[in-house]
C-alpha cells in the first residue's frame, strides 16, 4: 500500500491514509514522500472527506472505518483494482509471481531494464536499493509488477495478480503457503491457472522447469508462448542457488523485447539487491543479516546462501514465528528440517504456539530481550547472525548493534 499511495502521488492525487501500525522501511517511505502516519482503524476527517477509499487486504467488515465506507456510498477500490484501472491500463506489464523470490526477481528485471536505457515503472513489495522506493511512474510503456497470490479484499477473494493483466508473466515457483486463505495446493493452482486464463496468444509465460506444481498449472490451459529456466552459473554478487534461479528468469523474460543474455548479465553483475532480502546490516562485533523469509523453503535456502558464502563460519539463526500459515503449523512436518544448515537456533514468537512446544531440542523465547542476550553470549565477531521474520525487525537488529 505504501507504494500504491507513492504512485498515486506521482499521479497529481493527494493521499492521506491510516493503518493500525506502521513499521520500516515502509514507514520510512511514506514519510519520505510526505505521507503522514495516521494510526487508527477509526473514522477519520481524511476518510470523511476523501474522494475514494483504497481498501488493503489485511481489513474486513467490523471495521470502523470499512463500515463507513459502505454505510455512506463512499467511491472504493481494492489495491490491485485501482493499480490496474488507473495506472497499467495503457503500460506493456510485466508480472513477477512465485511462492518465493518475487521482490527479488522484480528488482533484477527492474535493473535490467533499467541498465538498458528503458527506464520502466514500477511497483514492488520491498525497497529496491538502487534507488531507495518501491514504486516508480515513468513516461515508459513498460509497467514491472509483483504479483502477489494473495487474495485481493474482503470483497474480492481472487488473487491480487488477477488484476495485473500481464503482457510476460514471470512464475518462479508454486508451493503451499497462505493456509489462513487457501485450503490446499490446489486452490492455489486454481488462482494461477484464473491468471493464465486471462492471457492472450501474443504474451508470454517465463516458468522454472520441472517445478511439478507449475506444470499442473500449465497443463490446465494455457494460450500463451511458453519459456522455461533453470538456474545459471555464477554472477558476481548473487549469492545462493535461489538467487542465480531468479536472475535466470528475470533475464528469460527481458529477452522477449529483445534484451541480449551478455545485456543482461552486465547488469546484474552490479545488481544492489533488495531491502530485508539476505541484506548485510553495518555491524561492528559480528556479520549480522537480515531477510524477509517466513517460509521452511526460503528459510532453508536463505541460510544455505549464507553456507556457501561463509564456509566453514558458525551461522546463528534467529527466526521469528509470525506468519499465519507458520502460527497455523502448517509447515511444522518441514520445520526443523529447513534450519539443517544453522548452527544455532533462536525462536522468538510473542504468542503461545502448541505445535512448536513439541520440539523439546530447541528453545522458544517471547521476551525480545532474553533472546537478542542470548545471541549476543553465543556469537564471536567471526561469526553469522542471521535475522528471519516477515515482520518488523527493528527492534531486534538495535539491541544486536548497540
Amino acid at each position: 500500500m505504501s507504494g500504491l499511495a507513492g504512485l498515486a502521488v506521482e499521479k497529481g492525487h493527494k493521499v492521506t491514509g491510516q493503518d493500525k501500525a506502521y513499521y520500516p522501511p515502509m514507514s520510512l517511505q511514506l514519510n519520505k514522500i510526505g505521507i503522514s502516519e495516521n494510526i487508527t482503524e477509526k473514522v477519520t476527517e481524511d476518510l470523511k472527506n476523501c474522494d475514494a477509499v483504497i481498501i488493503g487486504n489485511s481489513l474486513s467488515r467490523g471495521n470502523d472505518s470499512v463500515e463507513f465506507t459502505l454505510q455512506n456510498k463512499k467511491k472504493y477500490f481494492s489495491g490491485p483494482e485501482w493499480i490496474r484501472k488507473y495506472i497499467l491500463d495503457d503500460k506493456i506489464v510485466f508480472v513477477v509471481t512465485g511462492t518465493h523470490g518475487k521482490t527479488t526477481t522484480t528488482s533484477m528485471l527492474i535493473k535490467i531494464f533499467q541498465d538498458n536505457n528503458l527506464k520502466p515503472s514500477y511497483l514492488l513489495g520491498g525497497i529496491y536499493e538502487e534507488e531507495k522506493i518501491s514504486y516508480k511512474y515513468t513516461n515508459s510503456k513498460y509497467f514491472i509488477i509483483e504479483g502477489d497470490e494473495y487474495d485481493t479484499s474482503f470483497f474480492d477473494k481472487r488473487s491480487k495478480f488477477i488484476h495485473y493483466k500481464p503482457h510476460t508473466l514471470i512464475i518462479n515457483n508454486i508451493e503451499f503457503d497462505h493456509s489462513d486463505i487457501f485450503e490446499n495446493i490446489y486452490e492455489i493452482k486454481k488462482q494461477f491457472h484464473y491468471l493464465l486464463r486471462t492471457m492472450s496468444k501474443k504474451t508470454n509465460i517465463i516458468f522454472k522447469k520441472n517445478d511439478k506444481n507449475i506444470e499442473d498449472v500449465l497443463a490446465m490451459g494455457c494460450w500463451s508462448n511458453k519459456k522455461s529456466f533453470n538456474k545459471i552459473n555464477k554472477v558476481k554478487n548473487i549469492v545462493g542457488d535461489h538467487n542465480l534461479e531468479n536472475c535466470a528468469a528475470a533475464m528469460i523474460a527481458a529477452e522477449t523485447i529483445g534484451i541480449s543474455k551478455e545485456a543482461s548479465l552486465s547488469a546484474l553483475e552490479d545488481f544492489k539487491g533488495v531491502k530485508r532480502r539476505l541484506e548485510l546490516v553495518c555491524n561492528k562485533n559480528f556479520i549480522l543479516y537480515d531477510d524477509f523469509a517466513h517460509h521452511p523453503t526460503a528459510i532453508k535456502a536463505t541460510i544455505l546462501a549464507l553456507r556457501q558464502k561463509y564456509p566453514g563460519k558458525k551461522i546463528n539463526a534467529y527466526f521469528e514465528i509470525r506468519s499465519n500459515s507458520m502460527i497455523a503449523g502448517t509447515h511444522k512436518d518441514s520445520f526443523l528440517d529447513a534450519f539443517k544448515e544453522a548452527d544455532n537456533l533462536f525462536i522468538y514468537c510473542s504468542k503461545n504456539i502448541e505445535w512448536i512446544e513439541k520440539f523439546k531440542n530447541i528453545k522458544k523465547y517471547c521476551d525480545i530481550d532474553a533472546i537478542a542476550n542470548d545471541i549476543l553470549l553465543s556469537t564471536e565477531n567471526v561469526d553469522i547472525v542471521i535475522l528471519m521474520s516477515n515482520g518488523d525487525t527493528t527492534n531486534i537488529i538495535n539491541k544486536l548493534t548497540k
